[in-house]
């Protein structure tokens, strides 16, 4: 069933968790950077790059396939192939994801708002470590422009921007009766800007729930700030991630970017917060790890709190039984099946389960005192050492 994704967290769950019945998962991966991509000819090229590739594993993968997955694999990709050439929409995306499992009726488009490199992969799993970029850039923020008079509520998601409430009043004209002094007037009008104030802390509350992860941005004038922010409750304070001030009917556009700009400080400052519990919990001997065999068994267990990963991977081998991953061929320990090679192979193994048992998967510049996995475990496993 085609299906265009705008929830990236809870399609990568479902992705990590999946298994085929019956055939092999196609993962298609395209940088739609308009530097590198500028138009449809070059979109075209990369598109039949990237299926092109794809074809070559399912050749290389032909004495592994029964004929109706080698069949059903080829069709998919014949499939891909026609859609991304014809009815893709690039606008607003960054890269693009394509997920593919025919005979199983999976098909997810998913746009995304990081760019990736091209890159085709064909096995048992779905490939998830490329969407990481994306996924941590996947935050609901709440956009609120609020004034004496203004109170307007957008919800910016996915590169999708929606109106939630518009509670922009005209206080003064409520009193423009005759028989009303100056001083009565004024006093008139401060209480109606602070019970406009409430109404629009209160859609906050009601609009960012407790834990949801939700991220507030608002545009207010600067000594208005003081006023409005100690209206807010603790967990829509918390969600605050800055001020601005715009134009007084400026649209949610002219707040847009500068959550933008606000959210990659934040994710900055998130990344280096996880680095330092990890390191951290290394330097005192606790729930820690720099092995990627030890992480391997971890995300197979469910074990992994935070993965940090910086592109580096190692050759990995699964079970297509269990699941269970290792980073040595031979036999499962738990079921004597022989292991086959990865799809990904250790990044994408650690990444893949770490994502399906909630846990945090990010992607960070450089690990350079590991291999290029740092991570935080739940609990121990058998083989654990750092």
């Amino acid at each position: 069933m085609a299906r265009l994704e705008t929830r990236l967290d809870s399609l990568a769950r479902s992705l990590a968790s999946f298994r085929p019945e019956r055939g092999v998962c196609v993962s298609l991966f395209l940088d739609l950077d308009p530097s590198v991509v500028p138009t449809a000819n070059h979109l075209s090229s990369h598109v039949r790059s990237v299926v092109d590739d794809a074809r070559r594993r399912v050749d290389e993968l032909s004495d592994e396939l029964a004929h109706g997955e080698e069949v059903a694999a080829r069709e998919d990709l014949d499939r891909a192939l026609a859609f991304l050439e014809e009815d893709l929409d690039r606008s607003g995306a960054a890269g693009f994801a394509l997920y593919v499992s025919g005979l199983d009726d999976v098909w997810h488009e998913v746009p995304l708002l990081a760019p990736v490199r091209d890159a085709a992969y064909v096995g048992r799993t779905f490939v998830l470590a490329p969407l990481l970029d994306s996924l941590e850039r996947d935050r609901e923020l709440i956009l609120a422009a609020v004034g004496r008079e203004r109170g307007t509520v957008w919800r910016t998601r996915g590169g999708r921007t929606e109106l939630l409430e518009d509670r922009t009043e005209e206080i003064g004209r409520r009193h423009d009766q005759g028989g009303w002094s100056q001083a009565r007037l004024q006093r008139s009008v401060d209480e109606d800007a602070l019970d406009h104030f409430r109404d629009v802390a209160e859609i906050l509350a009601h609009t960012i729930q407790p834990g949801s992860g939700a991220l507030l941005l608002v545009s207010c004038v600067e000594k208005q700030r003081p006023i409005f922010e100690a209206l807010l409750v603790p967990h829509v304070r918390e969600a605050l991630i800055g001020w601005t001030t715009v134009e007084a009917h400026a649209g949610e556009d002219a707040l847009v970017s500068e959550a933008r700009r606000l959210l990659a400080a934040r994710l900055e400052s998130e990344r280096a917060d996880l680095l330092e519990r990890w390191r951290e919990a290394s330097a005192n001997g606790e729930r820690a790890t720099a092995s990627w065999a030890v992480a391997i068994e971890a995300a197979s267990d469910g074990a992994v709190d935070v993965a940090l990963v910086d592109g580096r991977s190692l050759e990995a081998w699964i079970c297509p039984t269990c699941h269970r991953g290792s980073l040595t061929p031979g036999s499962c320990p738990l079921d004597a099946t022989e292991l086959v090679a990865a799809t990904g192979g250790a990044l994408e193994l650690v990444v893949r389960g770490t994502i399906a048992t909630a846990g945090q998967a990010r992607r960070v510049e450089e690990l350079p005192e590991t291999d290029g996995i740092a991570a935080l475990l739940r609990f121990p496993v058998s083989g654990r050492r750092r």
